[in-house]
C-alpha cells in the first residue's frame, strides 16, 4: 500500500508555464509537449530556483478533460511574458508521496493514491491544487528519478 513519506504545510506559490486543457486520452502526448515548451521558454523573469512543477489546474470528469500546467515558480505574475500560463497556489496541508523510477510509471502512482490511499485515509482530498514536484533528484534527460506528489488534504468532518 502506498503511504505518504511526510505531511507538510505548503506555502503560497506563483507558478508560470505552458497551461492547457487536455483530453484524458491525449495526456500521454500532450503533457510531454508542454514540458518541451517550458524548456524552450528558458528562464522566466523572476524565476525562483530550478525546481519544476506539474500542476493540475482543473478537471472536468464528465467531459474527460484535465487542465495541466508545466511550470516553474516565479516571484511576480506581472513579469511573466504574454501568452504564458499563470497560477496562484494557495497555502494548503499536503500528504507528500514519492514516485521512484521512470516517469512512464507516474500514472500508476497517482492511481494508487486515489484508489488505495484516499479510501482508507484519515483525511479527505483538499480543495486546492495538487502538483508533481521535480527537483534535482529527477533527471529530465532520462525521465527517471524521484518525483514528489503533493496531494492536498483536509480533515474529515
Amino acid at each position: 500500500m502506498i503511504e505518504p513519506v511526510r505531511f507538510e504545510d505548503g506555502r503560497p506559490m506563483l507558478l508560470a508555464g505552458p497551461r492547457q486543457k487536455n483530453r484524458f486520452a491525449e495526456m500521454e502526448t500532450a503533457v510531454p509537449k508542454q514540458w518541451q515548451e517550458l524548456e524552450r521558454l528558458g528562464t522566466l523573469p523572476g524565476q525562483v530556483g530550478t525546481t519544476r512543477y506539474g500542476a493540475i489546474a482543473g478537471t472536468d470528469m464528465d467531459a474527460g478533460i484535465v487542465e495541466y500546467m508545466a511550470a516553474v515558480e516565479v516571484e511576480d505574475l506581472a513579469a511573466v511574458p504574454e501568452g504564458v500560463g499563470r497560477m496562484r497556489v494557495s497555502a494548503q496541508r499536503y500528504a507528500i508521496f514519492e514516485h521512484h523510477g521512470h516517469i512512464s510509471g507516474l500514472r500508476k502512482t497517482w492511481d494508487s493514491i486515489w484508489g488505495a490511499w484516499v479510501p482508507q485515509a484519515e483525511f479527505k482530498p483538499g480543495r486546492y491544487t495538487d502538483f508533481e514536484r521535480y527537483d534535482e533528484r529527477f533527471d529530465p534527460r532520462t525521465g527517471s528519478g524521484v518525483i514528489e506528489i503533493w496531494f492536498p488534504i483536509e480533515d474529515k468532518e
